[in-house]
């Protein structure tokens, strides 16, 4: 846990300077697996600077060089740091996939000592199938989303990527694995989160989205003009070509996967 994420020598002068700031008074987490729309959820949550800025501050691929901007020594005052930072309105929000979790924290256990207290919400992807193209995809193209870069250029790497059956399947399991593990998290600590879906926030739009969370986080916004995200998405004709090409090639497969995400979904918006 942690290994390579903290540096031991990191400036404390910086750290002691972070948290003279106040501590948040509301945390909230939005637990998600990847390619569900949570860039967009950021992006409009942010925009709002009443709710955080609920981004992946516990990616470890992107902590080492935000624990040493922040002077952090170890995850507690990662957390003590950053919750001062980063926040809007006095709250402090991020979002975390259980792979990510399990690689920072450790165990559930170790996560939820530290955010007991916090506001839970839960993103998903009905269509597991697009959403495994569409993470095959960002890995091969390096591209997660894209407000800044331009059509021509997500044109050009769009043209190299490759239809792969077994890759694709790959990740559909990782997703599958990711949802079952935070599934068992909600239940092993009783937790209650705010229940949402990729194409529910498609469907609702982003003004009916933040004020879901504004509600849940019981916070009161400005009036607001219209709230927008700079993310465009990168899905072109070829996602919609191999999602469908995967799933005439994969139907016992995705029977079972169905079969075993039922559950779960019929309580997603």
């Amino acid at each position: 846990m942690n290994a390579g994420i903290f540096d031991p020598e990191a400036d404390q002068k910086r750290y002691e300077r972070f948290i003279q700031a106040e501590a948040p008074t509301k945390i909230y987490s939005i637990l998600f697996t990847p390619r569900s729309g949570s860039s967009w959820l950021t992006s409009i949550l942010t925009e709002t600077k009443a709710m955080g800025t609920p981004e992946e501050w516990f990616n470890p691929q992107l902590m080492p060089s935000s624990t040493r901007s922040k002077g952090a020594r170890s995850l507690d005052q990662f957390i003590e740091a950053i919750s001062r930072h980063r926040i809007h309105g006095g709250i402090f929000g991020f979002e975390i996939t259980f792979h990510q979790l399990s690689a920072v924290f450790g165990s559930c256990g170790n996560f939820m000592s530290r955010f007991s207290d916090a506001t839970f919400f839960w993103l998903i992807r009905r269509d597991i199938v697009s959403q495994g193209v569409s993470l095959d995809k960002m890995v091969q193209t390096n591209i997660s989303h894209a407000p800044n870069i331009d059509a021509s250029e997500i044109g050009s790497r769009d043209d190299h990527y490759i239809y792969d059956s077994g890759r694709i399947k790959k990740w559909i399991k990782h997703i599958r694995a990711a949802e079952i593990e935070t599934e068992k998290m909600i239940s092993e600590y009783g937790l209650r989160p705010t229940r949402l879906s990729y194409e529910g926030m498609v469907s609702m739009g982003a003004q009916e989205v933040v004020g879901i969370f504004a509600s849940q986080l019981e916070v009161n916004l400005p009036t607001l003009g219209d709230i927008s995200s700079g993310h465009r998405k990168i899905a072109t004709n070829k996602n919609d070509e191999f999602s469908k090409r995967f799933s005439a090639e994969n139907q016992g497969f995705l029977k079972e996967i169905n079969a075993a995400r039922a559950e779960m979904l019929s309580q997603h918006e």
